[in-house]
């Protein structure tokens, strides 16, 4: 793979593109968070509407699944930090507006459903632009490691973000809460300006491209040819149709109506699954696992089977704390060593193509798992029996494939 800096082989820290990266790519993580906790809280806790939850997620990923193959394939043609620039500053405007609704008690469950679309929208051209920027900063034997510091940051927002935002809306309000939002993405944007200076076009890039509905089928066919890729993104599909919905649905649901908390424990219980997350990805970076990833990402996988079934038994505080953090390392563990595998093998001019088509598999049931979630509160299913019914299904795909996807299992 290329690199546009000629930084690639130094190590992480004096690469400046990368510490750039690392950047830009914090505030969004914790801009995420910090959306993310408060739009929840706010329609679970201030409007009531706890069984409307699972549209506002719908709306997110609606267009995410969309939009996300041309995404990718736009990534692989144009400047990838100028996505990233147009889209952190557009999600800045947009938050601003929303605090001037906010202040006029304006902000309706339609007006989040509008927002989150848009957000939507606006993630599926960044996410692979982001996802495929990295692999043109780093040197190839540098890929896990620098994807572990990566997914650490994100992990880190994930436990701050929550936090910080229960205690910003506990003894603040949610017009400060977005406003926050709304400053950490245009820091982003500014770190993207930067970035987007010092990482031009290469040369495929500046070649004349088919169109892009060309590229998409063209990435379509790169997967086709791949059985590791084609079963990795069949399994994607299957786990967040069942991990999804009763995890980001039901924990702040989880937290109020189970465990009888408020914002605090639902920003205690989201922070500690950040941390599980953030353990197993300094784990993964530190053994710099580069050595029969799919297996080790195929055990994880049947770990939090067991790991989301305990926690739907829990019913006490401090046992819910200790399972969540298993399940956020286990979450990390699956994700990183695979993520690089990816990036290792395939080749550079499908990279956006390829974040964006296991992106799109990931997501590809988002939309159902959220509204099946939704729809079996909305009957009068409690939280706990909905997450502990999609554990065992989970689980029972955990199983199948680790004895059947040989093409998964022996990847480096």
């Amino acid at each position: 793979m290329t690199n546009n800096t000629g930084e690639s082989r130094l190590p992480l820290y004096r690469n400046r593109s990368f510490v750039l990266y690392f950047f830009t790519f914090l505030a969004s993580s914790l801009s995420v968070a910090f959306f993310l906790f408060t739009v929840n809280w706010y329609v679970v806790d201030y409007l009531r509407l706890e069984a409307m939850l699972g549209l506002v997620f719908f709306a997110s990923s609606v267009p995410r699944l969309l939009f996300m193959l041309i995404g990718g394939a736009i990534a692989d043609r144009v400047n990838k930090a100028t996505i990233m620039l147009l889209s952190d500053f557009t999600k800045a405007v947009l938050l601003i507006l929303v605090i001037g609704l906010l202040v006029f008690d304006l902000v309706s469950i339609w007006v989040l459903v509008g927002l989150a679309f848009l957000f939507g929208l606006l993630d599926a051209f960044f996410w692979p632009a982001s996802s495929s920027l990295l692999p043109k900063l780093v040197d190839r034997e540098q890929l896990t490691r620098a994807n572990s510091i990566v997914h650490t940051t994100q992990r880190f927002s994930v436990i701050a973000g929550p936090l910080i935002a229960g205690v910003v809306i506990g003894f603040g309000s949610y017009e400060l809460m977005f406003g926050l939002v709304s400053l950490m993405l245009l820091l982003a944007a500014i770190v993207d300006l930067y970035l987007r200076k010092r990482v031009g076009l290469d040369e495929e890039e500046q070649q004349t491209h088919p169109s892009v509905w060309r590229s998409v089928m063209d990435g379509i066919r790169y997967v086709k040819e791949s059985p590791f890729l084609l079963t990795l993104m069949l399994t994607s599909v299957s786990l967040n149709l069942f991990l999804s919905g009763p995890l980001q649905v039901g924990l702040p649901i989880f937290a109020r109506n189970v465990i009888g908390g408020g914002e605090f424990t639902y920003s205690l219980l989201s922070g500690v699954l950040g941390a599980g997350m953030l353990i197993g990805a300094v784990i993964v970076g530190v053994i710099n696992v580069n050595r029969r990833r799919g297996l080790v990402s195929l055990i994880s996988i049947v770990a939090l089977g067991v790991f989301m079934i305990a926690f739907s038994l829990t019913g006490e505080l401090w046992v819910s704390l200790l399972v969540i953090s298993l399940v956020g390392l286990t979450l990390s563990i699956i994700d990183v060593p695979i993520l690089s595998a990816i990036q290792a093998h395939t080749d550079e001019k499908y990279i956006g193509r390829m974040m964006s088509l296991i992106s799109f598999a990931s997501m590809g049931l988002l939309p159902v798992s959220f509204l099946l979630t939704s729809l079996f509160i909305s009957i009068g299913f409690s939280i706990d029996e909905i997450i502990f019914v999609a554990s065992c299904c989970l689980l029972t795909v955990g199983l199948i494939v680790i004895t059947f996807a040989k093409s998964i299992r022996y990847v480096d």
